[in-house]
């Protein structure tokens, strides 16, 4: 499955829309189908040449539709089947990435155009490849499994010309393949000069694999992961995998300064963002992606839930990624007050904002062209956390995080169990005592009255034109000034703005 977004930047009272993706872990009652198969890359032409054999099927589908991304069967190019002597078979193009035949097959060769998508937002997603760089995501270039909720494993070998180094959370074999157990999780940066540094934080290993030249060090952005790092496993409790990886790339196309795009897959953060001259300008602008993404290892990529519960690991992992960016200070608490306005502006310029529940609209998610994912998810995370505080439980979400993943955590259940991540996280937050009061804006169409729901903590909301402003009020009850005091809130420090 895979998620697009439009990112709230929090930082520096800016609005930046970019996009944002990941892949969620396939449900556990899956199994695997091999592949074997060989990519030949030609920078030059921008094209790859991909050699497939596995068990013979009559029919072949490749991904058309990615996040926003479309028409991506069009990039396969001389589909090709053979026999078991290497005599050819005659196949059909049914449509744009769509090919049938009478006779089983167990080989077939195919190119792949792997030039940039033209919207440079849309360039974490597919694969593609330049001169410079280049990255192949397996989940797009091979064809989906015949049988839908089954894992594909690969032993994968890689040829390229020009670009010679070639990396890779996968595991290589004795003679230089891939070992890839999901082809749906599997990343690989391609470049002539990529940069690896390796630390370990929190007993996993994280690698930041990187190209291109930044007004900020290698060094920084690996100190920068690793409070981020260290930050989300505070939270949650454990951290989400062995082996963690952050490839930073610039864009493949013309792109602005201040745009910034990334996806998730696995234990793989794929982050490309465009150049700032100022090293505090480019690093502050660097945190807001890093937080949130960084986040999505957790939520949902190492969680055993399935279902469409994208308001929980959207909407409220942009909170959580705010109230992490103003713990580590990367965000002052009245940026993360900004933060909140915009998503309500976000929200409040939504017509279709209160159409459906939470958990309707996520169902709806790309057909129904709503914000609410994210805007309003976002409002109601930060209404639960302040309901869960008021209710004596200190931690708030932070809390509910850690119990989430205490029972929910991959490797959890047996293959044969399921647990629907919409069921199970309402069920969790009822046991906290959020619900039913925050509940029916998860669960039924509603309409969210921000100034009525932050003036009980001591935030004053203010609607001029078509801005949203959140302040902290002048006069603040000891109560109040202690709970915003858990937000980040200082108020020695604070001055609104």
């Amino acid at each position: 499955m895979s998620i697009q977004m439009r990112a709230l930047s929090l930082a520096h009272g800016l609005l930046i829309f970019s996009i944002t993706a990941f892949v969620l872990a396939l449900p556990a009652n899956t199994s695997a189908q091999d592949l074997k198969v060989r990519i030949k890359v030609l920078p030059e032409s921008r094209h790859a040449l991909i050699d497939v054999q596995t068990a013979p099927r009559f029919d072949w589908s490749f991904r058309d539709t990615y996040a926003n991304v479309i028409g991506l069967g069009s990039r396969i190019e001389k589909f090709q089947l053979f026999g078991e002597k290497g005599d050819l078979i005659a196949s059909q193009r049914l449509a744009p990435g769509q090919f049938k035949s009478q006779i089983a097959a167990s080989n077939f060769k195919y190119e792949v155009n792997l030039s940039p998508p033209v919207l440079p937002a849309d360039a974490a997603f597919v694969s593609w490849v330049t001169k410079e760089r280049g990255l192949l995501m397996l989940a797009d270039l091979l064809p989906v499994p015949p049988v839908t909720n089954r894992t594909t494993s690969a032993s994968v070998t890689i040829e390229t010309t020009g670009l010679e180094s070639i990396l890779s959370s996968q595991a290589k074999d004795a003679v230089g393949s891939y070992q890839v157990s999901d082809v749906a999780r599997a990343v690989f940066a391609l470049g002539e000069h990529l940069r690896v540094t390796s630390v370990t934080e929190s007993g996993s290993a994280f690698d930041l694999v990187a190209d291109g030249d930044w007004a900020f060090a290698d060094g920084e952005v690996i100190d920068l992961a690793g409070q981020i790092l260290k930050a989300h496993r505070q939270v949650s409790g454990v951290m989400p995998g062995k082996h963690l990886r952050l490839v930073l790339f610039p864009f493949p196309q013309s792109a602005g300064g201040n745009q910034w795009t990334a996806e998730t897959r696995g234990e793989t953060v794929t982050l490309l963002v465009g150049k700032l001259p100022s090293k505090v300008a480019a690093l502050a602008q660097l945190s807001t992606p890093l937080t949130h993404e960084f986040f999505h290892l957790w939520v949902p990529n190492a969680l055993a839930l399935d279902g469409d519960y994208d308001w929980f690991y959207e909407g409220f992992t942009m909170y959580e990624a705010a109230q992490v960016g103003v713990r580590l200070n990367l965000l002052t608490f009245q940026e993360f007050l900004n933060a909140i306005a915009r998503a309500n502006d976000a929200y409040l310029n939504d017509p279709a904002r209160d159409r459906w529940s939470l958990v309707e609209a996520s169902r709806r998610r790309w057909t129904g062209g709503t914000s609410s994912i994210y805007s309003k998810s976002m409002l109601v995370a930060m209404m639960t956390d302040l309901k869960l505080r008021e209710s004596g439980n200190k931690r708030g979400l932070d809390d509910v995080y850690r119990q989430l993943f205490a029972k929910y955590a991959q490797g959890q259940f047996e293959k044969s169990q399921s647990q629907d991540g919409n069921d199970r996280i309402i069920d969790l937050l009822k046991s906290e005592r959020a619900l039913p009061t925050i509940g029916a804006t998860i669960t039924e169409p509603t309409t969210i009255d921000l100034r009525r729901e932050l003036l009980a903590y001591g935030l004053v909301v203010e609607n001029s034109g078509v801005r949203t402003r959140v302040t902290v009020a002048e006069s603040l009850t000891k109560r109040q000034r202690d709970l915003l005091a858990e937000l980040g809130y200082n108020a020695a420090t604070h001055s609104p703005k």
